[in-house]
């Protein structure tokens, strides 16, 4: 299928450009970003670290804010199911965390966890490995790039 397209590859290019705009033009304050500059470079975020060390690097690397973000990018696009995942697996594994004194940095929720709080994780990042990974990057790629056709020198 010679004409089939990549989405990983078309998703890293394109939402990877909002990432570094978030880096080095807004300094990492994603109040400087837009709503849909949020969201994409939350998506990337998303992508890329749990794919390299699954949700709770994700989590554990951004925060709550760029979770947020990158739940209501996954809303918008539509994908409920990917949304319910991992909103589910937030709400039990790292929401009790929210206002844990314990904590000095996100990464010091891995001295806390739990049994069944690693159970979770695995299935959520094989679940998402195995069926929502490649399909959150057509979904936002076809959502943000095509249909909002949203630039990045915006």
């Amino acid at each position: 299928m010679a004409n089939e397209k990549n989405y990983d590859e078309l998703w890293d290019e394109y939402s990877g450009k909002f990432n570094k705009k978030l880096v080095f033009d807004c300094g990492s304050d994603w109040s400087k970003l837009d709503e849909t500059e949020q969201e994409i470079a939350a998506l990337w975020k998303l992508v890329v670290d749990t794919n390299n060390g699954g949700f709770e690097q994700f989590f554990t690397n951004w925060g709550y804010e760029c979770y947020w973000y990158a739940m209501r990018g996954i809303q918008k696009i539509g994908d409920r199911t990917l949304l319910e995942l991992l909103h589910g697996t937030y709400m039990n594994v790292f929401d009790k965390f929210r206002e844990d004194t314990r904590l000095t940095y996100y990464s010091d929720i891995f001295d806390y966890l739990t049994e069944e709080d690693e159970d979770i994780l695995r299935d959520t990042n094989i679940a998402f490995w195995e069926e929502h990974g490649e399909r959150l990057c057509e979904e936002a790629y076809k959502y943000y790039s095509e249909k909002l056709g949203k630039p990045i020198d915006n």
